[in-house]
């Protein structure tokens, strides 16, 4: 039978209480050499903590939470969410913390909603690129229980994101300066924050640089491979093709690779491609992809490490900027004259 804190306490003449403080570190304080007694009598008696107890005294769970959009259906192939769970759980495994990904939230059952996230199994949120969920965080703001937005903003709650129009003006300076004055855009999710920061830094761009920007050269990718292929036919198709595209990220553009083969499209002799995330395929793709890294790991490390801080003291909101970096392989080069 597993020993309990009663076997500890008897074996040591102290109370039960006693032994929760020492092994819990609170509420009340306890002597330091008491508290090492507690601890190797815990040792010899292979004593195992119920969680469960342990959270009704210490009011934590040790559990953040991380929600997808409730739209998502890569949650696993997506090669942004790999990095950012692989960034989560590394920083959860650091900090003695464990990971509940919770899946099944029905943004137009708000009420319902609520209530699943504040059930008691975990002591704050990460909320990764979710849009139709946003208005769950005025719900939880006016409840006080922490969170934190990945991929997104919130002026209640810390955000942390890329410099999304810093990457993609890297990549589109990088078309420019190759020569290239015809580019389209393959966007991700109307309404979706990165989406939207990296359509509206292509359109100000090609306006600041006087480029033509033409309706038929920008499509709608959804962020999806197959969407993707969808929009690149959609552009590629047409005689007055752009010589290049910058796609809202990498899945779209390796998606665009594949599209150019079917057309009989060389890239990058007749076609430039960039994409935006530095996925792992996109230094095997063909050619290798020319694409913005944005740190998805260390953005899901960072929010584990402030949502705890959120948790302990209630920290301010505020907004945090990951930088990108340009990565310049074989998918991009001067345009074909003529």
């Amino acid at each position: 039978m597993a020993a309990t804190i009663k076997d500890i306490a008897r074996r040591l003449n102290i109370s039960v209480s006693t032994v929760s403080y020492a092994l819990n570190g609170g509420p009340r304080p306890v002597a330091p050499e008491l508290r090492e007694k507690v601890l190797q009598v815990a040792r010899e008696l292979d004593y195992r903590p119920n969680r469960l107890a342990r959270s009704l005294i210490t009011r934590r769970s040790h559990i953040l939470g991380v929600v997808r959009d409730a739209s998502a259906h890569d949650l696993v192939t997506s090669p942004y969410m790999q990095g950012v769970l692989n960034g989560v759980l590394n920083a959860a495994e650091e900090m003695d913390q464990n990971v509940l990904v919770v899946t099944k939230l029905d943004p137009h059952n708000l009420e319902d909603a609520v209530d699943r996230l504040l059930d008691g199994h975990v002591d704050g949120l990460i909320f990764v690129a979710t849009f139709t969920l946003t208005p769950l965080y005025a719900e939880l703001a006016k409840r006080g229980f922490p969170y934190v937005v990945l991929s997104g903003f919130d002026p209640a709650a810390p955000s942390i994101c890329v410099d999304n129009e810093g990457g993609a003006r890297m990549a589109l300076e990088h078309l420019y300066t190759l020569g290239h004055r015809r580019i389209g855009h393959i966007e991700g999710i109307p309404g979706h924050f990165d989406g939207r920061e990296r359509y509206e830094a292509f359109r100000a761009f090609l306006r600041e640089r006087n480029l033509p920007v033409e309706p038929h050269w920008v499509a709608c990718g959804m962020f999806t491979p197959f969407e993707g292929a969808t929009a690149a036919r959609a552009i590629l198709g047409r005689p007055d093709r752009p010589t290049a595209l910058f796609c809202a990220n990498d899945e779209m553009a390796i998606a665009a690779l594949g599209v150019a083969r079917e057309l009989g499209i060389r890239v990058p002799e007749e076609l430039s491609v960039v994409g935006f995330d530095d996925a792992v395929n996109a230094s095997y793709c063909h050619p290798p992809l020319t694409t913005v890294r944005q740190p998805s790991e260390e953005m899901g490390a960072a929010a584990v490490r402030v949502l705890l801080e959120r948790i302990e003291d209630q920290s301010p909101a505020h907004r945090m900027r990951f930088p990108a970096t340009l990565v310049v392989r074989s998918s991009t080069a001067p345009p074909t004259k003529g």
